[in-house]
């Protein structure tokens, strides 16, 4: 006589060990787009500090050089009517 097996126990565990599998992928996945969403956050961060040193540097102006010890005839060119 042949044995008999608990095929409901049986497939059961298979349903278990199959979604267990399943979730193991899938966690994986998870776990490796958020490396990936990390790598790109990174990354996006760089380029906007490289980029805004940039903007910064090109907007200062440069500073006019001027001897407060030599006066400035600022109305040298200016006629009298024009005050």
């Amino acid at each position: 006589m042949k044995p008999i097996y608990n095929t409901r126990s049986r497939k059961r565990q298979i349903e278990n060990e199959e979604r267990a599998q399943l979730e193991a992928q899938h966690q994986n996945e998870v776990d490796n787009l958020k490396e990936e969403v990390a790598r790109l956050t990174s990354l996006l961060e760089q380029a906007l500090r490289d980029k805004f040193r940039k903007a910064t540097h090109i907007a200062q102006p440069k500073p006019m050089l001027v001897n407060p010890f030599n006066p400035q005839n600022l109305g040298a060119n200016m006629l009298p009517s024009d005050f």
